[in-house]
């Protein structure tokens, strides 16, 4: 956690006590993280300085620059550089995906952007037909929560982690929720987990861009702790993703595809 985190000086003030007290406390790092695909920057990520191979395999393939991590032939991390040597030419694609060029963790998306994730949409791209029962949900979510050390320490971090067959096979923490997930996603896909049969769960809010690292590499079923935005729930529906949100204490909101989600004694 170290690498994560920086000790800085703060006053802490306490003005139902009237008391003002020196002292030092931990905040989370954060760095900017070149991606290139050969020898074309694809984006620049500000991220919390760890996993930054997965980081740039999985914003690859969340970004749909690339279909799977067989097409790649080598990664290399050069401090704060990840150069991902690509089998092909990427620079059509990464022209296709309009990607900006910097990208901070405040992961802000205009409505002309969410209209043209949204407009791209024409057909699902989840067809899976996995299921796992609403307690699962809550168990994932709560195995999130308790893996959650950093945020603990700072309450400066997202998390995000994939299940797979009910197994976690991926937990990454992040200053950005974006990071998070495409750490994860890079996680998973270097472990060769069958996607189509994976949860990912998030501390996030989920608009388009967020439901859609999930859909382009055929995970069926999201969850989080935070809210939706509208853009997910229509991005969530047009690509056949499962998405539940607002899964705190024993309840949830199942805001598309609820086939997926087996629901003991409910007559929805």
């Amino acid at each position: 956690m170290n690498s994560l985190t920086v000790n800085v000086k703060i006053l802490r003030l306490n003005l139902r006590e009237k008391l003002v007290e020196e002292r030092e406390e931990p905040v989370a790092k954060e760095i900017p993280v070149n991606i290139y695909v050969n020898k074309t920057h694809a984006a620049t990520l500000f991220a919390s300085p760890n996993y930054l191979k997965e980081l740039g395999i999985g914003w690859l393939l969340g970004q749909g620059i690339i279909k799977s991590v067989d097409e790649i032939s080598e990664v290399q991390v050069k401090e704060n550089n990840v150069v991902v040597k690509y089998m092909g030419d990427v620079e059509a694609r990464i022209k296709a995906a309009k990607t900006l060029k910097i990208i901070d963790t405040s992961c802000g998306s205009t409505s002309e952007e969410f209209g043209f994730l949204i407009d791209r949409i024409s057909k699902p791209m989840v067809k899976s037909k996995y299921k796992v029962s609403a307690e699962e949900i809550l168990h994932f979510i709560k195995r999130l929560n308790s893996l959650s050390e950093v945020f603990r320490v700072t309450g400066g971090t997202h998390s995000a982690a994939i299940f797979e067959d009910e197994k976690l096979v991926a937990f990454a923490e992040d200053v950005g929720r974006h990071n998070a997930v495409d750490k994860v996603v890079g996680m998973a896909a270097l472990k060769k987990a069958d996607f189509s049969r994976c949860v990912l769960v998030s501390s996030g809010r989920q608009p388009a861009n967020m439901v859609l690292k999930a859909a382009r590499v055929g995970i069926p079923i999201v969850a989080s702790i935070a809210s939706p935005l509208h853009s997910g729930v229509e991005a969530a529906k047009k690509t056949g993703v499962t998405l539940v949100c607002f899964v705190r204490g024993q309840r949830m909101n199942i805001y598309s595809n609820p086939e997926r989600i087996e629901i003991l004694n409910s007559k929805h």
